[in-house]
């Protein structure tokens, strides 16, 4: 880490420390069940534009609360597999092996490279995920930084991929979840309701005006305009490059951490952990524009 540093807009000012790996910073003194007042959601807004992924530890929050708190930060986006859904707060999405309060047991789901729910038309700007139980240890998430990742492409590479959309889906990714049984069965009628999308490949954020690579293993078939084995060549170098060490911070979990991160210029993987241990989580997913 870093030593302490304080972001203040207008009257708020925040304590944090910037991690070794410029991507990821830790507030400190902050209680997430409070009414925060607006010039802390501010200063949080501003931190978050700095660091797109953000840890906040030591918070013990409920269902509204979280949601509460999400809601700060614009319209919450509810998502597709609804059996993860909280059964009582459905923009809840329950990530737990016990099925905790009632949703599907979900078997670490989320355990390759990908930014959330980029199939869908408007993709979210940020997820916040509150660790309920975890095991004492291994189960870290991964983050990797795409602004970075763009940033050092080569010029020839970034001229390639420069006003080029990629076509992203669901169908794919969860038919292989449920051929390995971490997803429940769905029909073909089901699934069709996953259709395609397109996003640009370098996408342009929009508070930063920075690109970054969108493009993910997890949700994205293939370079529109391309033919199948230059696709998935051009695909395969983006994501080698992505994941390269000097992008990634990678998040050792504690019971009762909070991580916000920008879906807009990040990728995020889990890692596997022993399934005797429980492994729950909570999160809520803020709705952001349309990719370009």
């Amino acid at each position: 880490m870093k030593s302490m540093e304080q972001a203040r807009t207008g009257e708020a000012t925040l304590d944090l420390v910037a991690f070794s790996n410029p991507l990821a910073a830790e507030i400190f003194g902050l209680d997430l069940s409070l009414q925060l007042n607006e010039n802390i959601i501010c200063a949080i807004r501003d931190a978050w534009l700095q660091y797109p992924v953000l840890v906040i530890r030591g918070q013990t929050l409920t269902p509204e609360r979280q949601l509460a708190f999400a809601g700060r930060f614009g319209a919450l986006q509810r998502h597709t597999v609804t059996e993860l859904l909280h059964p009582e707060y459905p923009d809840i999405l329950v990530l737990s092996n016990t099925g905790r309060g009632g949703a599907a047991p979900s078997d670490n789901g989320g355990a390759y490279w990908h930014s959330d729910i980029t199939y869908e038309d408007i993709p979210p700007m940020g997820s916040i995920l509150h660790g309920l139980k975890v095991p004492p240890t291994d189960g870290d998430t991964l983050f990797a930084d795409m602004t970075a990742a763009y940033e050092t492409l080569d010029q020839a590479t970034k001229s390639q991929i420069d006003g080029v959309n990629a076509i992203h889906s669901y169908r794919h990714r969860y038919q292989t979840m449920m051929d390995a049984g971490v997803r429940p069965q769905k029909t073909n009628e089901e699934m069709a309701r996953w259709i395609e999308v397109s996003h640009p490949i370098a996408r342009t954020h929009p508070e930063t005006q920075k690109k970054a690579i969108y493009v993910n293993e997890g949700f994205t078939a293939r370079v529109d305009g391309l033919v199948a084995e230059e696709s998935s060549a051009l695909l395969a170098k983006l994501y080698a490059h992505s994941i390269s060490d000097q992008f990634i911070y990678r998040h050792h979990w504690q019971t009762g951490d909070v991580i916000m991160w920008d879906n807009r210029c990040t990728m995020h993987c889990a890692t596997p952990y022993d399934p005797s241990y429980e492994r729950s989580m909570h999160r809520a997913t803020i709705r952001g524009s349309r990719p370009i």
